[in-house]
């Protein structure tokens, strides 16, 4: 019987990418990650905010082939989460707002993307003057 990798090797390097919406976006989407390759992973998802508010962020999928757009879930975010010392940065890989996330055999969350899946997000309320929400993502490819 042949064997089989049960663990996802990246081949490729890993790549991180912060994200700012400012209330100049509205609550117009912004793409958060795009695969480079056939097999990409989202590894993690860090938002941070100054807003004085909590606000609610979409989480969607964008098929740049067919124009396509699958909305995956809402993520609150806490109003001054990771900027004031007292609310920590939230995960956007969090089961509790997206409950079909998988997980690995380390308990960690992750996202597979295919090649023209982009992952994307906008407010669902635009933020104050002077507010920012950053997201910070990082994936890489398990292509061989």
């Amino acid at each position: 019987m042949a064997d089989y990798n049960e663990i996802v090797a990246f081949t490729k390097g890993v790549g991180v990418r912060p994200v700012s919406f400012t209330s100049t976006d509205g609550t117009t989407a912004k793409q958060i990650y795009a695969p480079a390759d056939p097999a990409s992973r989202i590894n993690f998802m860090a938002i941070s905010s100054t807003a004085a508010t909590q606000h609610y962020i979409l989480l969607q999928l964008h098929n740049t082939t067919t124009g396509d757009i699958a909305p995956l879930g809402v993520i609150t975010v806490p109003s001054g989460a990771g900027t004031n010392g007292s609310v920590s940065v939230v995960s956007g890989l969090n089961r509790g707002n997206l409950p079909w996330l998988q997980i690995d055999s380390d308990g960690n969350p992750f996202i597979d993307l295919n090649l023209n899946m982009n992952l994307e997000m906008a407010l669902l309320s635009a933020l104050s003057s002077g507010e920012t929400i950053t997201v910070t993502t990082s994936g890489g490819s398990y292509t061989a």
